[in-house]
């Protein structure tokens, strides 16, 4: 302290003494835009100007008989205090001020000690930082909700420059390809060895395409993990931009549809396999929902109302059928509908509108939902005029019938502390049909109906503390619902209080509309294939059955099962096991189906029966034939018959 006062000079305090009176000095005072103080070096106020009444509440008159001890907080060391302004004959320092009614102020002081008078003094200056402070909180909160989102996304991220080294990845994209970020950070994309040949030259033209148009763009292609195992990915490419709308950074979004892409191939496989029963079985099926209207039908029953599948959607019997003969099977379908009590084996009469007539083995059951509700049903029409005008006592055959069914770029938004709208995507824009001024603050719970919103709220959002990952749905602002994926992550501070929230939209009403299309058709073959008497078979190039219906295990004393991968020489005598390969051989072949050719079979009691059988070549989805379906029919009876009549004539 006394080596400051010394380098003081004489004229420095003259020139102080003679300006302390002087009117301007004292308006300089009174003008700064802080709490300005005059102090003694042991911290007794001497001077202080209004605004240091206006920060810290106390009137002019009980700040001058206070120090600056009694605003300070207990964790500023007085002693230590002095000792550093006066070995640097000035301190700056960010605190708090203790005010009149004791709330506690951010607040900047700035301390100057010099001689006044031949006395150490210090001229104070006091800056309310509270704003700044809020400022700075809030900046690091947004920060918090961006990093929250870049790392808590169910989809795998990386950040690119312009030369393509990875700049940031987040978590799932080192569990999707099983390495760490450190395997990432600096390595260039194009070099690791994460693309295949078919994928590196999509993602290098994207890349290109996004340096040129500056247009984010969405595609499906495949990468490798670190074990060499190639994934199906969905990618969405999209680039940030500067204050000057020049590119920053890039930024891919991988998503792992593996598991996604096998479930529609089986699909595909189910729709394949009833589309080709349909398309093949000779009985007349169709489908009606509640309203008794089709909602499918097969070639056969739209031949024989001579139209085609696609005029009968929609329509109901009174389109194609007589008023009298349309009443008595809307009555029986009402029934059903009503009962839930199936009509089988029903023989009906019909007469066409060109006079034509036709006798008819009716079958009808009722079609179930998931809950167990009654959507509709399903019937099975075999054409019997041939048995019954050739033989009236034959007994009619039962029907057949089996179905299968199965079927089987993002929207961001994030919301504030009450789940209002603060940011979005472009995407948003699109999906809702909202602009700026709809979607700045409104509400994020208008977005979806009242029930979605209430299960997300209650079972999702707030009972998480970090992410969910679900499908939900959304309204338009013209009130259509959209089926969308929804990723939801909450933002909380250190003290578990919620910031906010990310919303990951993906608008999957498509997808959803051909996984419900799909699971319709999947139910529609279960259903056919598990009533119908005949024996029904799928077989695979190499004739081993693929698929059997439960009459076809019946009849060789096994499960369906038992008969997956086997062939006819495993139920069959090597005899007949052979006629039944080269059958299956030759439609392989020629791609020639074999209809309605009798065959004799004698089981392993020696008991013999006749069938009626038809074969027909199995195509993919590219024509390509890979394997065959067998329909077998019992005709036994009426091959006796047949057999009698034909001995009563050679007699006579």
């Amino acid at each position: 302290m006394q080596d400051y006062k010394e380098n003081l000079g004489e004229s420095d305090n003259k020139n102080f003494d003679n300006k302390k009176d002087d009117g301007r000095y004292k308006t300089l005072f009174e003008q700064i835009n802080a709490a300005a103080f005059l102090m003694s070096f042991e911290g007794q106020i001497l001077e202080v100007n209004h605004k240091s009444c206006e920060l810290l509440g106390y009137e002019w008159n009980e700040l001058l008989r206070l120090s600056l001890r009694d605003f300070l907080t207990s964790e500023i060391d007085w002693d230590q205090f002095k000792d550093e302004i006066a070995s640097k004959g000035g301190i700056k320092k960010e605190t708090e001020c203790i005010a009149k009614n004791g709330s506690y102020i951010p607040v900047e002081i700035s301390i100057s000690l010099f001689m006044m008078s031949g006395k150490p003094v210090m001229f104070v200056l006091i800056c309310d930082i509270t704003d700044r402070k809020k400022a700075e909180l809030k900046l690091k909160e947004s920060e918090n909700k961006y990093r929250g989102l870049f790392e808590y996304t169910t989809d795998g991220t990386l950040v690119l420059d312009a030369r393509g080294d990875i700049l940031d990845v987040n978590t799932k994209i080192c569990e999707i390809l099983d390495l760490t970020k450190d395997s990432f950070i600096g390595k260039n994309l194009f070099s690791m060895d994460l693309l295949t040949s078919t994928s590196l030259p999509i993602v290098v033209k994207q890349f290109e395409q996004l340096l040129s148009e500056k247009t984010a763009k969405s595609f499906t292609t495949e990468i490798k993990d670190k074990n060499g195992i190639i994934l199906d990915v969905e990618i969405s490419s999209f680039f940030l931009v500067r204050k000057d709308n020049e590119i920053d950074n890039f930024v891919l979004i991988i998503r792992d549809i593996t598991d996604r892409k096998l479930n529609e191939k089986k699909h595909f496989m189910d729709n394949n396999l009833l589309m080709t029963l349909l398309d093949n079985i000779p009985d007349s099926i169709y489908f009606k929902d509640e309203n008794n209207r089709f909602v499918l039908v097969n070639k056969s029953k739209a031949f024989h109302s001579n139209v085609s599948a696609d005029d009968m959607i929609g329509k109901t019997d009174f389109d194609f059928l007589p008023d009298d003969q349309a009443r008595k099977v809307f009555d029986d379908d009402e029934s059903i509908l009503r009962t839930g009590k199936p009509i089988i084996g029903k023989k009906e009469r019909l007469i066409y509108p060109d006079g034509s007539e036709k006798w008819v083995s009716v079958t009808k059951i009722p079609r179930y939902n998931s809950d167990g509700d009654i959507i509709g049903t399903m019937g099975i029409s075999r054409d019997i005029t041939m048995q019954e005008k050739a033989i009236e006592s034959l007994v009619k055959s039962e029907e057949r019938y089996r179905t299968v069914f199965n079927n089987s770029s993002f929207a961001i938004i994030l919301t504030d502390e009450d789940q209002r709208i603060i940011s979005w995507n472009r995407i948003v824009e699109e999906l809702f049909g909202m602009n700026h001024y709809e979607l700045f603050m409104k509400s994020v719970d208008s977005l979806y109906p009242l029930d979605e919103w209430k299960k997300i709220n209650s079972e999702y959002l707030f009972e998480i503390e970090y992410k969910k990952h679900f499908e939900t749905k959304i309204i338009r602002k013209d009130n259509k619902i959209i089926d969308v994926d929804l990723s939801v992550n909450i933002l909380k501070n250190s003290d578990g209080k919620i910031l906010g929230s990310t919303q990951i939209l993906r608008d999957i009403s498509k997808r959803k509309e051909a996984e419900s299309n799909l699971e319709r058709k999947h139910e529609l073959l279960m259903t056919l294939m598990n009533n119908i008497p005949d024996s029904i078979y799928f077989k695979d190039e190499n004739n081993r059955f693929v698929l059997v219906n439960k009459a076809k295990a019946f009849h060789w004393n096994v499960s369906e099962n038992d008969m997956i991968g086997k062939t006819d020489f495993d139920f069959l005598s090597p005899q007949q096991a052979k006629i039944a390969f080269d059958d299956d051989n030759t439609i392989l072949r020629t791609k020639k189906p074999i209809v309605d050719k009798i065959e004799k079979i004698t089981d392993s009691n020696g008991n013999e029966r006749w069938f009626s059988v038809t074969k027909v070549p199995w195509f993919d989805n590219n024509s390509n034939v890979i394997g065959t379906m067998g329909i077998s029919r019992d005709v036994t009876e009426w091959k006796k018959l047949k057999d009698m009549k034909k001995s009563l004539f050679t007699k006579d």
